[in-house]
């Protein structure tokens, strides 16, 4: 008992550590808590867990093969390179705008958070390496005498150290959105979407790379 334990905060702590990285999903959350507030961060954080479910749930499977295929990945390269490069884009016009940017909430995919971080997590390459590599390996380290049930179970906590993470993220944005002015909000998120630009700019190169 005391093992399952010990592997339980392992996972957790796992979870955590991917969570941790700033990166477009995180980058995403920051720029919907400042405009947004807590649930418009949330639920970016929440769709990306969503999409990590389902790395991990695949892997589980032992269907990792097919995601690794390469016209697989280049396929997600194109569609995150895109997605990202949209984000980017309206958000730093966004912070150049004349217009309050609190008020600026109404384009079409904003007013999706779930899906746009769904959406994001499950074409960002950077999972593959966490999932397809750590995640698997990590796998390799649970005692064999575990039953797959019980396996299954313990990945969970990886899911619950993500989630955990991303509550923090949307609470601290929300609270430190009340602290700041407009104009500090503004720059806040043209850096953020500078910096969904320059993740485009990698998926990018990653994408010629593969082709």
């Amino acid at each position: 008992m005391g093992d399952i334990w010990v592997i339980c905060i392992h996972f957790m702590m796992l979870g955590i550590s991917l969570a941790v990285p700033v990166g477009p999903i995180k980058l995403e959350m920051i720029k919907r808590g400042l405009t947004g507030g807590f649930w418009s961060s949330w639920l970016v954080g929440l769709g990306a867990v969503s999409a990590d479910f389902i790395f991990m749930f695949t892997i589980f499977l032992g269907l990792s093969p097919f995601l690794q295929n390469n016209m697989v990945q280049i396929g997600m390269l194109i569609a995150g390179t895109i997605i990202l490069s949209y984000l980017g884009t309206s958000t730093l016009i966004d912070s150049f705008s004349k217009k309050n940017i609190l008020l600026l909430n109404e384009n079409k995919l904003r007013q999706h958070p779930f899906w746009t971080g769904f959406i994001l997590a499950l074409m960002n390459p950077f999972n593959f390496v966490f999932w397809f590599g750590v995640y698997g390996g990590t796998l390799q380290s649970i005692p064999p005498q575990f039953s797959r049930w019980i396996t299954a179970g313990l990945s969970l906590f990886i899911i619950a150290g993500i989630i955990l993470w991303n509550i923090n993220i949307a609470f601290t944005v929300h609270y430190f959105r009340t602290l700041i002015n407009e104009k500090v909000i503004r720059w806040m998120t043209g850096l953020a979407g500078a910096g969904l630009l320059g993740f485009a700019c990698h998926l990018f190169l990653k994408l010629l790379k593969n082709i």
